[in-house]
């Protein structure tokens, strides 16, 4: 969510690092612990139902369309600004709720759009009112350049004008804002609350180094953000990023670059000969695997050479236990600390909700006592038919695992999800043999058929 050069992680603000800690204990408000939920996020049937503290919900766009000149008129001008929303079918329970508005490119929207933006809120919390969720405030998610500030002040000002006056309105921050010389101190005065994102400092298009996450300096960044006196929270990414890094780019033609993948798990390479798996940590605990290919393959629709990587960043919880414990150490105005994301459906790269909150110390600890098996009724009629998930009790274990899973009746056929080394073993049985780290949370394993309702039990063999 947020491209920042990595060089600016190191620029400090002279002005503000020099300045002393206030009061231990200002008027901030208890820790709190949340996620941001954002378009794509979905409610899985394995998450305990853990009510968080506060979810950011992510419900609008802020756009600009462009008319093309034949259609350009009084009514329709070259530029157009919208602004829209809609609130999920489903959210996590929480305490609060705040309604995030997105404006997905570098800049700052036109001031034209603000009563927009101002009257799609109104209209959402009511409706969110009449679903029982308590909207507590607005959070503007923008990436204003550094040099635009002043003008991103004003934009939220005339936001706030539109705004119920007990609607508090919260900003995402990026981290090159803090540094000396900039009109943070302008936009901080607009808002009730701001969240310094340590996450995507560089540029994930460069093709710089494997991290997702940043490490919190709370010695540095302390003091810069207490100098306001105001609610903030700590933002740490719990995700994780596929990416392809060919091995010649500039050799092999323009088009041997640097790719991301939304689609791509770790299982759809593993479960290749073609690949050789080199693993490490990087500075913030994610879990980093290097799968390079030894020969010419192809994966999905992109064709690989020798020497090609495809590469998983993956959060684990070493990586939030250390972000959760260096941001408590800010102390001060600090009210808590956010996590994107609330995972979307299959996604195997994040991890899930129950994951995070147990490395993040809060919550019914310890949820998962063992591996089990989940089973979601399927669109079948004449016979039954079931999604079987695996929630797997050593999420990316280092080592290969096998699992036998037992149905209470006989299965007429198994349907495997893609790439899933998985097989009937007996007219009950199925055998599940996973490749190291390719265990983690709520894998989905396939469709199961039977003539009579199956229940399912799992075992971890050695």
């Amino acid at each position: 969510m947020r491209l920042l050069e990595a060089t600016l992680l190191l620029i400090s603000s002279l002005s503000l690092s020099g300045c002393v800690v206030l009061s231990s204990q200002p008027a901030a408000a208890r820790w709190t612990t949340g996620f941001w939920f954002w378009q794509g996020s979905s409610i899985d049937p394995s998450y305990s139902g853990e009510t968080l503290d506060v979810v950011f919900v992510q419900v609008g766009t802020i756009r600009k369309e462009t008319w093309p000149a034949y259609v350009r008129s009084a009514a329709n001008p070259a530029e157009r600004w919208h602004a829209y929303g809609a609130l999920p079918r489903e959210l996590p329970p929480a305490r609060e709720c705040w309604l995030v508005f997105r404006y997905a490119n570098q800049g700052v929207p036109d001031i034209q759009v603000a009563s927009d933006v101002a009257a799609e809120i109104t209209r959402l919390q009511a409706e969110a009112w009449e679903r029982h969720l308590h909207v507590v405030g607005v959070q503007l998610d923008i990436d204003s350049p550094t040099s635009a500030l002043p003008r991103y002040a004003e934009f939220i000002r005339d936001i706030r004008r539109g705004l119920p006056k007990e609607m508090q309105v919260s900003i995402t921050a990026l981290l090159d804002w803090f540094r000396n010389g900039t009109a943070i101190r302008e936009v901080i005065a607009q808002v009730d609350e701001f969240v310094p994102q340590f996450y995507d400092l560089g540029d994930p298009a460069a093709g710089g180094e494997a991290a997702i996450a940043a490490r919190i300096d709370a010695a540095h960044w302390g003091p810069i953000f207490n100098h306001f006196r105001k609610r903030f929270r700590i933002g740490i990414s719990c995700f994780g990023r596929a990416r392809v890094i060919p091995h010649e780019p500039m050799a092999q033609g323009p088009y041997r670059r640097l790719v991301f993948y939304g689609d791509l798990r770790p299982l759809d390479v593993a479960t290749n000969a073609a690949f050789q798996l080199q693993t490490s940590r990087n500075a913030a605990n994610e879990t980093v695997l290097s799968y390079r290919a030894i020969r010419k393959v192809q994966v999905g629709y992109e064709r690989l050479n020798p020497g090609d990587i495809v590469q998983f960043i993956i959060s684990t919880p070493d990586a939030i236990r250390a972000a959760v414990q260096s941001a408590r150490q800010i102390k001060g105005y600090l009210a808590g600390v956010v996590f994107f994301r609330w995972p979307s459906s299959r996604e195997d790269w994040a991890m899930q909700p129950d994951e995070v909150l147990d490395a993040a110390g809060v919550g019914a600890l310890g949820r998962r006592k063992g591996s089990r098996v989940q089973a979601v009724a399927g669109p079948c009629s004449a016979v039954y038919c079931v999604d079987v998930y695996l929630e797997s009790a050593g999420p990316l274990p280092s080592q290969p695992v096998r699992y036998r899973i037992r149905a209470t009746t006989p299965l007429e056929y198994f349907l495997p999800e893609r790439n899933m080394p998985v097989h009937l073993a007996g007219a009950s049985e199925l055998e599940i043999s996973l490749p190291a780290y390719c265990a983690r949370g709520h894998l989905y394993i396939g469709r199961a058929v039977s003539l009579q309702r199956a229940e399912f039990t799992v075992e971890e063999e050695p």
